[in-house]
């Protein structure tokens, strides 16, 4: 609205000439039609009127001046008021009729008593487009048009385009374009982010400013927080080995321990295969390494393996290794 109240600038020195101009034509044609009519409409007023037939040609003229001098003047203000506007077409309609009538039939008399009228309310319209244009330029209320190309090109969406301009008063058509291209962002957004039933997935309050196109910016700003990437989509990397730990290293998967087998004249009774017990052992230190507090079932469940072992093979792990003295 601001943009467009400092697009109103003063008329220039030449406009303002031309315009002056204008209005003694107008002035001019307002006199000769006057003049022309009021014969004609006194004589077909006098055999009602007699002597005061003069006062219908006469007082119709005044009445057309003073309502268009009115309209034209709450047009400038701002405040239209179309009783006026029709109630002087309505009084030059008439004298237009009571011209006709003089003619008596004749087709080119009856063209030649309603020129100057017709006329007459022509330049009236004419001026009352200007004025009224101007008043809405700077109150911001005046919508600008669709051009036609797009109408043609892209019907639907221009008048769901057009439709928005008039019921939210979006005046510019430049920035309803702006707004329209804003909105698709976001509903390709969504689109990708819910699929096709994203109108019953996302919220109801995105929804609504979307399909109606208001509030956009808290709109868009909505969507960007919704479809935004967050940390339980991003893929769960182990992070890199601890230099240092205070748990034993473990043996390779295709090593053997042989301090081990020596100083552990014992084995479990209850183990799973020596291969598959030393890949989970090696696979448990990496997890252990990365979160050190894990539970057991936990531990179980990332190995695939029971709780039990898993409970088990957390507590050997976590066991300090036994000190050898010579």
């Amino acid at each position: 609205m601001d943009e467009q109240r400092a697009a109103v600038v003063p008329l220039t020195r030449a406009q303002r000439v031309l315009a002056g101009v204008g209005g003694l034509f107008f002035a001019g044609l307002a006199g000769l039609g006057g003049y022309g009519s009021f014969a004609s409409v006194r004589d077909v007023a006098e055999p009602w009127f007699g002597g005061q037939a003069w006062i219908v040609p006469a007082g119709v003229d005044l009445g057309i001046l003073a309502l268009v001098s009115v309209a034209l003047l709450l047009e400038w203000l701002a405040m239209p008021m179309p009783a006026l506007r029709w109630m002087a077409f309505a009084f030059t309609a008439a004298t237009v009729w009571l011209n006709v009538s003089a003619a008596h039939g004749d087709a080119t008399g009856m063209v030649m008593h309603a020129a100057m009228p017709v006329l007459f309310i022509t330049f009236i319209e004419a001026v009352r487009h200007a004025i009224r244009r101007r008043a809405g330029i700077a109150a911001g209320t005046v919508r600008e048009g669709i051009p036609l190309a797009r109408w043609l090109l892209a019907p639907f969406s221009t008048f769901r385009l057009w439709r928005r301009m008039v019921l939210w008063q979006i005046t510019s058509y430049p920035h309803a374009l702006t707004a329209e291209q804003r909105r698709r962002h976001a509903l390709a957004l969504l689109d990708a982010h819910y699929g096709r039933r994203w109108r019953t997935r996302a919220p109801a309050d995105v929804v609504w400013m979307l399909t109606d196109g208001v509030m956009l910016d808290q709109a868009l700003a909505r969507v960007t927080e919704l479809t935004a990437p967050t940390p339980d989509h991003v893929d769960e990397t182990p992070p890199a080995k601890k230099p240092a730990s205070r748990r034993p290293a473990a043996p390779a998967p295709s090593q053997k321990a042989p301090s081990q087998k020596t100083s552990s004249p014992k084995a479990p009774s209850e183990k799973a295969p020596r291969g598959v017990a030393t890949d989970n052992e090696a696979r448990a230190l990496a997890i252990l390494d990365a979160e050190p507090g894990i539970t057991g079932a936990e531990l179980a469940r990332r190995l695939d393996v029971s709780s039990r072992q898993g409970q088990r093979l957390l507590s050997r792990l976590n066991r300090p290794a036994p000190t050898h003295t010579s």
